[in-house]
């Protein structure tokens, strides 16, 4: 009986499947070279392909999911644009119904993508709609029927909370170019 151990069994077997491919009349241990750079040449291709392949893939899947985001990011940018104007003016609550439509838009995005970080640029549109100046703080302020502090508390309430809707704005379009590109 012989025994033979598992890495003799492996070297044999390695030995008689050599054989078998290049013949039994080739020399045992060697490989001819035509052999050795056709199996390179063919490995290399096949890695350079299926890298090709893989990138083309993730390519297609970035792009289709740009093309999703993209109405939300121009919405975004409409925002954006809106509270800029709105920073340069006293703002009452006749001025915030275009931001009530752009709010709710947003809300729509939020819910098709809750992945997103938009519900932080809806609680700060909704904390800035929720302090404008009163109506005709003009005539009351002349009339002294409101305090100026009081007006100009509501005036720092109002660019805080401009201040955080941009930012989280811009951290919500920081995550769809992250994602996109």
């Amino acid at each position: 009986m012989n025994h033979c151990s598992a890495s003799q069994l492996a070297e044999n077997a390695s030995s008689s499947c050599a054989r078998l491919i290049l013949g039994n009349d080739a020399p045992q241990g060697t490989f001819p070279s035509t052999w050795t750079w056709t199996a390179v040449v063919g490995l290399t291709t096949l890695i350079i392909s299926t890298y090709f392949s893989i990138d083309q893939v993730r390519k297609s899947k970035r792009a289709k999911q740009a093309r999703l985001f993209q109405s939300d990011y121009e919405l975004l940018s409409e925002t954006i644009v809106l509270l800029d104007k709105l920073a340069g003016i006293p703002v009452q609550k006749a001025d915030l119904a275009r931001l009530g439509e752009l709010l709710s838009r947003i809300k729509q995005a939020e819910r098709r993508f809750p992945e997103l970080p938009l519900g932080t640029v809806v609680a700060h549109i909704d904390t800035y709609k929720k302090i404008p100046l009163p109506d005709d703080f003009h005539r009351k302020l002349v009339g002294k029927r409101i305090l100026l502090d009081e007006l100009l508390d509501l005036s720092r309430q109002q660019g805080a909370a401009i201040t955080g809707a941009l930012a989280a704005i811009a951290a919500v379009q920081n995550e769809i170019d992250r994602r996109t590109t």
